[in-house]
């Protein structure tokens, strides 16, 4: 049997866990015609979200789905090619004639499209040196959107890095487009929380008060050790409740984690062997093992400040009062501002990250492996 954890890729729909209000949600905030943010930390499952509200018959059905991460872009001309490359990708299976109708509107980038000769299919050529102005072409691509014969969803996954983009006003431009579009609506989506939470709630912003709300937070225990306990079962394997309950504690619920130990608990435990507690201890030191190298070069990008910073909050699990005396005296650091400037470069980094509880900050390590990877070398 295929192993029902899965960390990469689209999750088949039944090896999907839960999601059921924030996918009704989703799905009748995009039948009301209202774009949509939705933020969480990184690796809570809002990619696999996305995909699964995309297969959801009120919107397959009736839809033109687009989905791209645009974390790896720096600039709008990456913006572009990431935009137009999924559109493209999309539309390929739909035909020519709808293929056609998207790359006649591109007329900027027309150079960069075309069949082969020999297949008669088509073909995708642009090159970041093929985009010589990024704003016609981007406006080619809003208006082919917006003419499309069904009515579009695209989602922009990192959706903050646009706010890192050497250009001027990308914001405004982007938001000046999408308020004059009907026929296509936007999921904005992103996991570093102080840039994105500005970006929609602070009222200097372009994109504020644009979109619908909603923050994803860990899958509720009972409902994910049934989940899995239920796998386990499906596929004629054992694993004790207690071992399931580990796997979810150690992460706090964190889906990406616990799913993580627990494909790997599937896929490399003896099939005769009942999973348990020690197995799961096992499975989760050869896991850090495996990423420690990766998890070392990050340390050695860091600055002693940061590196002190990041160890103490890493010790700490879920930190407030960072820049408090108490703070700063109990793990040795340098000083409270010194502090707060490595706390800033590490949110910038996606190192850290944070959430606001009762109007304090606490702040943790955004990779929990490497959170407790630290807690093990240091």
């Amino acid at each position: 049997m295929e192993n029902p954890f899965y960390i990469t890729g689209i999750i088949p729909e039944p090896y999907f866990c839960d999601r059921e209000k924030e996918t009704t949600w989703m799905v009748r905030t995009l039948g009301n015609k209202a774009h949509i943010l939705l933020s969480s930390p990184r690796r809570m499952g809002k990619t696999q979200l996305i995909r699964h509200v995309f297969e959801q018959p009120a919107i397959k059905e009736n839809y033109y789905t687009f989905y791209t991460d645009i974390y790896p872009t720096t600039s709008l001309h990456e913006l572009v090619l990431f935009l137009s490359k999924e559109i493209y990708s999309v539309l390929v299976p739909k035909g020519k004639a709808v293929l056609n109708k998207f790359l006649a509107g591109l007329h900027s980038l027309a150079g960069s499209f075309g069949y082969d000769p020999v297949t008669n299919t088509p073909t995708f050529n642009i090159k970041l040196g093929d985009i010589h102005s990024p704003e016609l072409a981007l406006e080619e691509i809003f208006s082919y959107l917006e003419q499309a014969d069904k009515p579009c969803i695209f989602a922009i996954d990192e959706f903050q890095q646009i706010a890192n983009y050497p250009e001027k006003n990308v914001e405004a431009t982007l938001r000046t487009h999408i308020q004059k579009m009907n026929n296509c609506l936007f999921i904005y989506a992103g996991s570093n929380r102080h840039i994105i939470e500005n970006m929609f709630n602070s009222a200097a912003k372009p994109f504020y008060n644009s979109a619908e709300q909603i923050y994803l937070d860990c899958i509720s225990k009972d409902i994910y050790t049934g989940f899995a306990e239920e796998q386990f079962k499906k596929a004629s394997r054992k694993i004790t409740p207690e071992a399931v309950s580990m796997a979810y504690d150690l992460f706090a619920g964190h889906t990406y984690y616990v799913h993580n130990v627990l494909h790997n608990a599937f896929a490399y435990i003896d099939p005769d062997v009942t999973i348990d507690e020690t197995a799961i201890n096992q499975t989760l030191s050869d896991i850090l093992e495996e990423k420690g190298h990766s998890f070392a070069n990050v340390m050695n990008q860091l600055n002693i400040q940061q590196k002190e910073t990041l160890i103490a909050i890493a010790k700490e699990g879920v930190a407030s009062g960072v820049t408090s005396v108490a703070f700063v005296k109990k793990h040795a650091l340098k000083s409270p501002s010194s502090v707060q400037y490595a706390i800033n470069a590490l949110l910038d980094k996606q190192i850290l990250t944070y959430q606001n509880e009762q109007r304090t900050k606490t702040y943790s390590v955004s990779d929990r492996f490497m959170e407790m990877w630290i807690c093990r070398t240091y």
